[in-house]
């Protein structure tokens, strides 16, 4: 099974980082900010090839960028139509943003909206967001993956991660900066460490960084085996 990372940081972006998103064998993109259509192109990635789009939560970072990838679409001419994902809201917030940027009425986008259902192999957990966020388990190929999304601890977020092959969950700030962490509704290293251990996910992969998140991402990922730094490919 492969994962490209199109991008690791959170909304507090510095220079040669792009918000976290990630695709499964090429077909399957988990959340679409800015910058995440030329993090496919970088790849020699067809978005026309894209099966399902999963976005947890409507904040700019994990949406905004799917104007972008509509319009390539329809461009291009892809053939078959997008599934996108999301929690209550995605049609018609998708629908308003298509207006707001002006989409002209000839492109035709070929969408299909999943709002807070599952389906045969993707069903949505609600994390602990300031905004309705859907966390994901994926069963793709035999291997099981949930991916949080932005959340404070949740044990919603714990169930949906049960024994799964692959966790990957956001780690936006450090212990030091749990008040943050708090009032933003975001995790914390040790939060995530407790969902990682409660939930028995086999492996980790720390996502949605900051300057200092990252730098714990990095050494942790060189002290255990079980904790996977978001390299840009990774094969599991």
């Amino acid at each position: 099974m492969n994962i490209k990372f199109l991008g690791k940081w959170s909304s507090n972006l510095v220079r040669g980082e792009r918000n976290t998103s990630f695709i499964l064998e090429d077909k399957i993109v988990f959340d679409f900010g800015p910058h995440t259509l030329e993090s496919l192109l970088d790849f020699g990635i067809d978005p026309n090839r894209i099966e399902r789009v999963l976005i947890t939560h409507l904040h700019m970072d994990h949406f905004s960028g799917i104007a972008e990838l509509f319009w390539y679409r329809s461009i291009y001419n892809a053939k078959e139509p997008l599934k996108v994902y999301g929690p209550k809201g995605i049609k018609l917030n998708t629908e308003r943003l298509l207006r707001i940027v002006k989409t002209p009425s000839s492109f035709n986008t070929k969408l299909i909206f999943i709002e807070d259902k599952r389906d045969d192999f993707v069903i949505p957990f609600r994390a602990n967001h300031v905004v309705p966020n859907n966390g994901y388990r994926v069963t793709y190929n035999g291997k099981i993956i949930f991916y949080s999304g932005d959340t404070a601890y949740s044990k919603n977020v714990v169930k949906g991660a049960k024994n799964v092959d692959l966790l990957i969950h956001e780690m936006t700030y450090t212990d030091e900066e749990k008040d943050q962490a708090r009032f933003w509704k975001h995790s914390t290293y040790s939060t995530v460490m407790k969902v990682f251990e409660e939930s028995g996910a086999k492996r980790l992969i720390p996502v949605h960084l900051s300057a200092k998140s990252n730098l714990i991402a990095l050494k942790i990922s060189k002290e255990r085996n079980d904790i996977i730094y978001p390299e840009q490919s990774i094969e599991f």
